[in-house]
């Protein structure tokens, strides 16, 4: 008989093989490999352990980022102004390009000709 497929597709950590008693938490995360179809709710009490090691790695990598991101001296609070500004920008310049293409269409010419006349740079 053999496993059916969803089973057979869930997390697996496993070890390399070897006949050892010690087993490195490293090896056992490299080895540890989620598939979209692994649930929760189904998985085995050693797949929920992977995927906890997996995403606790996760966190610490994320937090180490963060850590390095600070040192330079990035600042969460001015990102987000930043982030707000840019989007100010582009919502600003979108309306800027279909006032242009409704002159264009007013007039019967290209948008690009009205970039032209107004002085500005297609690419920007």
């Amino acid at each position: 008989m053999s496993t059916p497929y969803r089973l057979t597709n869930r997390a697996k950590c496993k070890t390399s093989g070897l006949k050892n008693s010690f087993k490195s938490p490293l090896q056992s995360r490299v080895q540890c490999q989620l598939s979209a179809s692994s649930s929760p709710i189904t998985g085995s009490l050693d797949d929920l352990k992977c995927e906890i090691a997996i995403l606790q790695q996760k966190v610490k990598e994320t937090q180490k980022k963060i850590k390095e991101l600070e040192e330079q001296g990035y600042n969460v609070e001015e990102l987000q102004q930043h982030i707000d500004k840019l989007h100010e920008y582009n919502e600003i310049k979108d309306v800027g390009q279909m006032v242009l293409g409704r002159i264009a269409a007013h007039e019967g010419v290209r948008t690009k000709d009205k970039y032209e006349n107004y002085g500005l740079n297609l690419d920007d």
